[in-house]
């Protein structure tokens, strides 16, 4: 690996050490429900933005791409099921919930972090179902990707 080249989570965390003082600013500016509801909102245009009709989801690559998150140790996760219409795995172990504790963050790591994982979803012709998230507090994240109707 190029030592210039940066993984995912050395990534995310360049950018949430500037937008976690952002979001917290406009929370005292503003209050936090409204903030958390405008986050929630966003990432819910995003997602109707990204999608692509008529886009051939490709579950082939999905292990390639749980590897690319999990790069340089971020994440321990299990696939629970990798077919040609849909792939299952859950998250359990998780660095970029960490790395959102050590910012004081984790409260809005969901909102910030894990619900972009919808818009990505949409744009490769996927939906993604995810019923808990260790961001949450919840054991494990569970990640469910169906081809979107």
């Amino acid at each position: 690996m190029d030592p210039l080249e940066l993984t995912n989570l050395e990534r995310m965390r360049i950018q949430m050490e500037y937008a976690v003082p952002l979001v917290r600013d406009l929370q005292r500016l503003l209050g936090e429900d409204v903030v958390k509801e405008a986050l929630a909102s966003r990432v819910e245009l995003l997602a109707e933005e990204q999608a692509q009709p008529g886009s051939k989801a490709d579950f082939s690559r999905m292990e390639a791409g749980m590897e690319l998150y999990a790069r340089g140790g971020a994440l321990d996760y299990d696939v629970i099921a990798s077919e040609s219409d849909r792939f299952d795995v859950n998250i359990t172990r998780c660095d970029y919930m960490r790395m959102m504790e050590d910012l004081g963050a984790r409260d809005i790591g969901h909102l910030l972090i894990c619900n972009l994982d919808y818009p990505m979803a949409a744009r490769t012709g996927m939906e993604l179902t995810r019923t808990q998230t260790q961001m949450q507090g919840a054991s494990f994240c569970d990640f469910r990707y169906r081809r979107r109707p």
